[in-house]
């Protein structure tokens, strides 16, 4: 009997484990995760004045290079002290598909390989069928030094 009361505690242990590492599981897998352009490494900083963001309204389009976002970047100057980046792979069809700035609007992407556009200054979809926004980027800018970084 005595034996019986102990296996019955180690089973009541390994099901609250089981549950517990259940849910960890559940709640480790985040949005980032479920974003159709893939996660990649951004680490890219620079000067600002060598790629025309001097003003407010200004934005500018990286090539895919080293940890520069799974297709390439776009920045968005928002303010004097305030950056938007996001990912060139454009949400409906990432791993074919990269994103240009319009040469009518600097605040709107597209490309002729979806007819979605975006805008730059949330990365949210305008025309089109896309489910998901641009991939953003964090930003930090030094004002003194005039250098964006770009990370993830």
């Amino acid at each position: 009997m005595h034996y019986s009361i102990i296996e019955n505690n180690m089973f009541r242990i390994f099901r609250y484990l089981l549950m517990a590492a259940s849910l960890l599981m559940l709640f480790s897998c985040s949005k980032e995760d479920e974003h159709p352009v893939p996660y990649v490494r951004v680490d890219f900083n620079f000067n600002i004045t060598h790629y025309n963001l001097d003003g407010p309204g200004m934005s500018a389009e990286f090539p895919r290079g080293t940890y520069q976002g799974y297709r390439g970047l776009f920045v968005y100057r928002v303010s004097m002290d305030e950056f938007r980046a996001f990912d060139r792979a454009c949400p409906t069809n990432p791993h074919q598909c990269t994103l240009n700035i319009s040469e009518e609007n600097p605040v709107i992407v597209g490309a002729d390989c979806s007819t979605a556009t975006f805008s730059l200054l949330d990365g949210a979809p305008l025309e089109g069928v896309s489910n998901y926004p641009l991939r953003e980027y964090r930003t930090s800018y030094n004002p003194n030094t005039l250098r964006l970084t770009i990370t993830n």
